[in-house]
């Protein structure tokens, strides 16, 4: 062989050798890749039901809680009928019934003393048509369903004599009864607390569906002994915001949340189903693809559910088989299984996991063009020899680069040795360090610049995937301190060597941020609700004192009262107006002509309510402000600002409002001499929960208003900005196109 063809063969030896090498360390590498991602994929859905169910959870709870205190005042209204109704007492006929037990409904012939409220008989009135005394008022004052009981026997039996609760067939439920002992052999819960002169306050089966319900005891004249009982309820499945807010929620691509009863006569009964085509279908003999009866794995995981020391809602998951008609094969369903034990109901939070293919697939594809493009780059090497390796070189070193500087994250990748194999653009970003002067070297190089905690090095040596850790950092040429939290993976050989660990570092600064504003407003929302809720409740309570009132001091109260109620109405829409922007649906708008220097004049109304230390001037164009929105919506905006004007201009003075046409919008300043605001906290007032600090002045708010305002006037397709200094003032503008 001539030496020419010996050098020429000995320089491209080494070339090809060292493309094979590094073709072959490129294919494995993605499909290393390929399986972290897929499984990060697969974890992210898993962790997105879990907080679904968690958030239904939290939704039950607070519905719960708001309908429960809705039964007790009902119960008083109910208490306080029937005592100037009359005092309960009975006579001296007896009359037959037919008593029936609304559980086993098995039935039996009576006879009790007629039940006396006054000195009128409650009667046997099946007949909705017909007014029954005492409880069709209650129902008239305050709505929801009323039963008088007549105690049947020494057991405690309690008989429905006067009730608008229906039967089946739309008639009053009299002549049913509630059994002071279950068909089970246990005691029945509200029996028991009523023997006991308790009241009773909860979740109760009524004649044939379940219900909210609050209970007091009917004693006789000596309260000696309890004759009968007084009952309020609504129906669980009456709660239709809150069905309609379950039913609403989406799981991934195409997976739901749903509620099954528990235990008892619902036990795997769809309660909410999808779309509520499957109401009240009992499921609990279902079978999964597998052949498997998934509906009670489901319930008894759920039941089994126990919680912590800490308020963290558990949850539990299960993974099953599941064919619906008209598919061929069956597909793997991933459901978050959680139990709200007032209401027994299991909530399952569920996902087709194939739902991950098309993101798992384009992650693949993106693996594989790149692999691809190795390969075609590593042929183009060999036929070109040197001088393409250059090429192709620069051509590989190119795509590396894309991807490092496309992940946002802080990624480090180091061999087993701990020895750096590639930092991302942001890891060299933050730690002011380039790459190529720690390539190779190990990860004390980093540590050394005094920016990366000595604890990173021990968790790279336990050689565990998985592995979280939380520090602070100061990026290079910066002393503000963030947050990081990092998470490990090990580079595995097929054989299960390790090779290295893939170390990503998320920046959680604003999370935490987000955690602490979220925290701040439940205990502002708490504060913002408890304080009118006491003013109303000791109004209320004086009102209903034995003492005389006078007129004016009655007057004054209830008007007291109205404030109070519409300022807790107000946060509740501010609340239901949040759930919706949380859920990224846009607050629904009514758009019909309107003034909007009428919608002004009104929200001035508002402001002069709310304040007597400032005075509002108005500067409206002198043009006609017609234009088509939402008149309720806009004149929730304007109040909004206005409160937020007289809140941050505590020593009180003018607000100016102005008004001018635009060429197709019409544009509104609020304009105040105020606080105002830093320029760090202009950019923020918009983002839910954030509120400007106000520890020095005590100025209330939920930190809402501002971001359902933006939200509102981009449903009109409008805008708003804020112009402010401190010290000095604020000025609100905002834009509504005129509609068409």
């Amino acid at each position: 062989m001539k030496i020419g063809a010996k050098i020429t063969g000995i320089a491209i030896l080494p070339i090809v050798l060292t493309v094979a090498v590094a073709l072959g360390v490129a294919l494995y590498q993605a499909d290393v890749l390929k399986t972290f991602f897929g499984r990060e994929i697969e974890e992210q859905a898993k962790s997105e039901s879990q907080k679904i169910a968690q958030d239904v959870y939290l939704m039950c709870r607070s519905a719960q809680e708001s309908v429960q205190l809705t039964m007790n005042h009902n119960l008083s209204v109910a208490a306080d009928v029937l005592k100037h109704s009359g005092p309960v007492s009975f006579g001296s006929e007896r009359v037959a019934w037919t008593a029936v037990n609304q559980l086993d409904h098995k039935a039996e012939t009576i006879t009790l003393p007629k039940m006396m409220v006054g000195a009128k008989w409650l009667g046997q009135n099946r007949s909705p048509r017909v007014v029954s005394p005492v409880v069709d008022e209650v129902k008239r004052l305050v709505g929801g369903s009323v039963t008088i009981f007549q105690r049947m026997d020494d057991k405690g039996d309690m008989l429905r004599v006067c009730t608008n609760v229906g039967n089946a067939d739309g008639s009053r439920a009299i002549g049913t009864y509630i059994p002071a002992v279950n068909p089970d052999g246990k005691p029945n819960p509200v029996i028991s607390a009523l023997l006991r002169g308790n009241s009773y306050q909860g979740r109760a089966y009524v004649v044939n569906a379940w219900y909210v319900t609050a209970y007091e005891p009917i004693w006789n004249t000596g309260r000696k002994k309890v004759v009968g009982a007084l009952y309020v309820g609504v129906k669980e499945e009456n709660l239709e915001s809150l069905r309609k807010g379950i039913m609403d929620i989406v799981v991934g691509k195409s997976g739901y949340v749903y509620v099954l009863g528990g235990t008892g006569e619902q036990q795997g009964r769809y309660i909410i189903s999808k779309d509520g085509k499957r109401d009240g279908e009992n499921i609990w003999n279902s079978l999964d693809a597998d052949g498997h009866p998934f509906i009670q794995t489901i319930i008894k995981k759920a039941l089994a559910l126990k919680k912590g020391p800490t308020d963290t809602i558990p949850v539990d998951f299960m993974r099953y088989a599941w064919e619906n008609p008209g598919e061929t094969s069956p597909r793997y369903k991933s459901v978050a299984i959680t139990y709200f034990e007032p209401w027994d109901w299991v909530i399952g939070a569920g996902y087709y996991e194939n739902d991950l293919a098309d993101s798992q697939k384009r992650m693949a594809a993106a693996l594989n063009r790149m692999a691809t493009w190795i390969m075609t780059t590593a042929f183009i090497m060999v036929l070109l020899s040197v001088p393409a390796g250059y090429l192709v070189a620069r051509g590989i070193r190119t795509r590396v680069d894309s991807i490092l500087k496309s992940v946002t994250d802080i990624l480090i990748v180091t061999d087993i040795h701990q020895r750096i194999i590639l930092l991302s653009l942001s890891a060299e970003k933050i730690f002011g360090i380039p790459l190529k002067k720690v390539a190779h070297h190990p990860i004390d190089a980093l540590i050394g610049t005094n920016k990366l905690p000595e604890e990173i090095k021990s968790v790279l040596a336990q050689q565990k995937s998985g592995m979280r850790f939380e520090f602070e950092i100061a990026p290079a040429g910066s002393e503000q301190r963030h947050i990081m939290q990092g998470r490990t993976s090990v580079i595995q050989a097929r054989g299960g060597r390790t090779l290295g660990m893939i170390t990503i570092i998320h920046d959680i600064t604003s999370e935490k941020e987000i955690d602490r504003m979220k925290s701040e407003f439940i205990s502002t929302a708490a504060h913002e609700l408890s304080t009118p809720l006491a003013s109303i409740i000791g109004y209320s309570e004086l009102l209903l004192s034995d003492g005389t009132n006078s007129p004016d001091v009655q007057k004054d109260a209830l008007s007291y009262i109205n404030r109070k109620s519409w300022a807790l109405s107000k946060i509740v829409d501010d609340l239901l107006d949040l759930s919706r922007i949380e859920a990224g649906r846009s607050i629904p708008v009514d758009k019909k002509p309107c003034d909007i220097n009428e919608i002004i004049r009104q929200a001035v109304v508002y402001g002069q309510k709310i304040s007597i230390r400032h005075t509002f001037d108005l500067e409206l164009s002198d043009q006609p402000g017609t234009l088509v929105a939402d008149s309720g919506k806009l004149e929730q905006v304007m109040e909004n600002l206005l409160s937020n004007a007289v809140k941050y201009y505590p020593d009180g003075g003018p607000v100016r409002i102005s008004s001018t046409r635009l060429v197709d919008a019409w544009q509104v300043c609020v304009e105040d001499r105020g606080l105002g605001i830093a320029p760090e906290h202009v950019e923020r007032i918009f983002d839910k929960f954030y509120r400007v600090d106000a520890s020095n002045t005590a100025i209330e708010g939920t930190g809402l208003g501002m971001c359902i305002v933006k939200s509102i006037l981009e449903a009109h397709g409008g805008n708003i900005w804020v112009e402010s200094t401190p010290g000095v003032g604020t000025k609100v503008f905002f834009t509504v196109p005129l509609g068409t």
